[in-house]
């Protein structure tokens, strides 16, 4: 982890919403691999800008300190995702990572819950 600035929140916070929109845009070209994967660069980007916003920190490539720091950040506000990350983060680990397709079903799925996280974000950000 390390120190970053409050205010490059709104960077990920934007890094998030065009990873939202490059899932759509898979989604919509049959591309759900690729769909699955940035609706889940989306959280990734999200969580990053929630744990900055929150703590002023920022997890390394380690998705369970990402985890770790996600919790952290939620003490700020009583509440925390962390095992929607996780599930998330499982998925992609099984799917992208490895040679076995996506059905347009489960991309659908995790864009809607990648953006249900992004909103959630979003709204707790704007809630300070």
């Amino acid at each position: 982890m390390k120190k970053e600035n409050k205010h490059n929140s709104q960077v990920r916070l934007k890094d998030a919403e065009e990873f939202i929109l490059s899932s759509k845009d898979n989604l919509e070209k049959g591309r759900y691999k690729a769909s699955l994967d940035h609706s889940i660069d989306g959280v990734i980007a999200a969580n990053d800008a929630f744990t900055i916003f929150f703590i002023e920190q920022i997890p390394s490539i380690d998705h369970n300190e990402a985890i770790s720091l996600h919790k952290e950040a939620g003490k700020k506000i009583n509440e925390n995702k962390a095992s929607e990350i996780a599930l998330l983060l499982e998925e992609r680990h099984r799917r992208t990572y490895r040679s076995v397709p996506v059905a347009k079903s489960l991309a659908e799925l995790t864009l809607k819950k990648s953006q249900k996280f992004l909103d959630w974000v979003k709204s707790k950000i704007n809630e300070i």
